[in-house]
């Protein structure tokens, strides 16, 4: 059986020559110094201090079997400590059933590429500037997925709250066609992404396709609002339900009266922001299956949301990497089988 190649995989390692004997001065220079940056991009995990960073974080359960007897059991071969179940039997590290689990890239590398994408660049750049395949960006962005999936279930807007609705298209190889003709306006052809800000915190959540409604308006924001906040919006009817239920104090504005004001005098420009940055951050990914867009609008939140600072928010992922039971195969990932 052969394996089928996963597009995209091609590592960026390869040069022209490196088949050919006899190169030449120019050829031999530019490799060599093509080849020692690529190296410093990508340390191998017994060059980095990573063994003491993980050995750091305790391991209290078995990853197994959630068993609290455990004892001591060595090092692997990158100086990982080692541990073995009093239950089960089995041998584990602090990075067994994580994101990191079995992996080649350093943690080093993978800090790199999470500061690249706070700087709103699409996976073909982040891929590029670290020396990585396509692949390895999108394997990497799917385990960030993994750990941001549940970003917004506790978050709660308080305060002044603004709200709106941001219509984002479908892909091209999406779209949907009535008799030859593409949909206009608001339509199965465009996502509605309800949006919320605070001031503090942005909110964001995928209702489906096509206009909002109340069902879609109450899913999206009934439990992220604190109830007797200030509710700033426009006059979409489907608010009103929100405003009821919560006991919301309502200011509404008619957003086609709004036109042409400049931002500081629309008294919507705080959520318009927010819409735009949506937006921008979207559009830096062009392409991708929308079927993944709450995963990017989490991904989104967590850039804009405290912690401002783009170390701390690296702290606050790897914490989360290091501790939580997530993981994912590069095989799962993009469901590459073997030829019959």
């Amino acid at each position: 059986m052969k394996s089928k190649r996963i597009p995209g995989s091609s590592s960026r390692r390869k040069t022209p020559w490196d088949a050919k004997p006899g190169l030449t001065p120019v050829e031999l220079f530019i490799k060599s110094n093509y080849l020692t940056h690529y190296d410093e991009k990508h340390p191998h995990l017994d060059q980095t201090n990573e063994a003491e960073l993980i050995n750091s974080y305790p391991v209290t359960e078995c990853p197994y079997c959630a068993s609290h007897k455990l004892i001591r059991s060595g090092f692997d071969s990158n100086g990982i400590q080692m541990y073995r179940c009093k239950d089960c039997g089995r041998r584990f590290t602090r990075i067994t059933g994580t994101i990191f689990q079995d992996h080649k890239i350093s943690v080093t590398e993978w800090i790199e590429y999470c500061l690249d994408l706070m700087g709103y660049n699409s996976l073909n750049a982040t891929a590029k500037v670290n020396k990585n395949s396509y692949t390895t960006s999108k394997y990497w962005m799917e385990k960030i997925f993994l750990l941001l999936q549940s970003i917004a279930d506790e978050m709660e807007l308080s305060g002044t709250v603004y709200i709106d609705e941001k219509m984002y298209r479908a892909a091209s190889r999406d779209l949907i066609e009535v008799n030859g003709s593409k949909l206009r306006g608001i339509s199965r052809n465009q996502y509605c992404i309800a949006i919320g800000y605070d001031g503090h915190d942005t909110y964001c959540y995928v209702e489906g396709t096509g206009k909002t409604s109340i069902p879609k308006t109450w899913k999206a924001f009934g439990a992220h609002i604190t109830p007797g906040s200030k509710l700033i919006h426009d006059k979409e009817k489907a608010h009103v339900t929100l405003v009821k239920r919560l006991d919301l104090k309502s200011t509404a504005y008619d957003s086609k009266g709004l036109h042409g004001l400049r931002d500081k005098e629309n008294p919507l420009d705080p959520i318009n922001r927010q819409c735009f940055l949506l937006e921008r951050f979207l559009d830096a990914h062009q392409g991708f299956n929308r079927n993944n867009l709450q995963d990017y609008c989490n991904l989104f939140m967590f850039l804009v949301n405290p912690p401002l600072n783009k170390l701390e928010k690296i702290k606050k992922l790897l914490d989360s990497a290091m501790t939580s039971a997530v993981t994912l195969k590069f095989r799962e990932c993009f469901k590459v089988h073997s030829d019959d």
